[in-house]
């Protein structure tokens, strides 16, 4: 097994290590993060083709199912939801920006174990470097940026299909290059990519141009009852009867989270999820340069960027109904 150095700065030396441990394994396993997201899927797949072309033997994982924006991606259709850990040489996990997103390690504590290689593959200002290998940029705009580059570190040559899987994440994590994050090397990246062949229009179409009915069903439930409380923070929620009454799922909660975000002149926005697993999904977006949302999601566990990040806490939403009365100047007289 190869020996695992002390990490140096520059994330060159995290290239170089990365690059190590894959010319050197054989068979790899490639985590993403629970409930993935085009960039969680996108990084994956672009990784394993990669992985392939060298002749390895690859595998995608993930506890929860490819969502249905990403289905079209080649190999998309083949995530394992389990494995065993005495298969691989070397654990990858990839867009997971806390160790709680890895979920595997719950039921396979050897993962951390140190007995084989661990890669950390990330953007999130959250990410504490779990891996043996961190090869981790927050200040990246995506995972699959980062892998975009690690591969032209490496010299390998990037496949319209690869091409496909990396923009298909830079797209998703930029809100179709609208958010913050995209900068001009953004759209020089993302320039590149489409010269190689990505698909850039059935990237748009899955991810941002496809709405069923169920899901617009679902997002006037969600709409209906948004508020915004007395610290200014934007919230919603969605809990398995609205699902059921919709004929919806939690993966059809994607993209609500930027109207909810688009409010004026509140601080930040919470969309709360109730999974059928008991895991209630905290997502939170904010406009504003004053609030950093990775430090309010660590608080429950969570983490992210500064200005989108989320959790997950074991539970159950439960709606509450309250009333204030105000005097004629606006004070509060009481609450009941």
């Amino acid at each position: 097994m190869i020996e695992i150095e002390t990490k140096k700065d520059g994330l060159e030396k995290d290239f170089e290590l990365a690059k190590a441990v894959f010319e050197e394994a054989q068979n790899i396993c490639i985590i993403s993060h629970r409930r993935p997201d085009g960039d969680a899927v996108g990084s994956n797949l672009a990784l394993r083709l990669a992985l392939e072309e060298l002749g390895k033997n690859v595998v995608s994982a993930c506890v929860d199912p490819v969502p249905d924006d990403s289905m079209f991606l080649e190999k998309a259709d083949t995530f394992v939801r389990d494995f065993n850990y005495d298969d691989f040489d070397v654990i990858v996990s990839v867009d997971c920006g806390a160790l709680g997103l890895v979920k595997f390690h719950e039921e396979k504590p050897e993962i951390l174990s140190g007995k084989k290689p661990f890669v950390n593959i990330d953007h999130h200002h959250s990410n504490e470097g779990f891996g043996d290998v961190n090869v981790v940029d927050a200040d990246a705009c995506a995972t699959a940026m980062v892998l975009y580059r690690f591969f032209k570190f490496c010299g390998w040559k990037i496949s319209v299909d690869m091409a496909t899987c990396l923009l298909h994440g830079i797209y998703f994590d930029t809100g179709s290059l609208m958010h913050s994050n995209t900068d001009a090397d953004v759209y020089r990246v993302s320039g590149e990519l489409m010269a190689k062949g990505a698909d850039v229009k059935r990237i748009a179409k899955e991810l941002f141009h496809t709405t069923p009915i169920n899901r617009l069903r679902l997002w006037g439930r969600i709409l209906e009852r948004t508020y915004v409380n007395d610290e200014g923070i934007t919230v919603s929620a969605v809990n398995q009867t609205d699902y059921q009454a919709t004929g919806g799922t939690g993966d059809d909660t994607g993209g609500v989270i930027d109207l909810l975000n688009a409010v004026p002149n509140s601080k930040y926005c919470v969309l709360l999820s109730e999974g059928a697993d008991g895991l209630v999904k905290g997502s939170l977006r904010t406009q504003r340069d004053d609030v950093n949302l990775s430090d309010v999601a660590s608080k429950w566990g969570g983490g992210g960027h500064p200005k989108a990040s989320g959790f997950g806490l074991q539970g159950r939403l439960k709606p509450t109904l309250s009333w204030k009365l105000y005097g004629e100047s606006g004070e509060v007289i009481e609450e009941f």
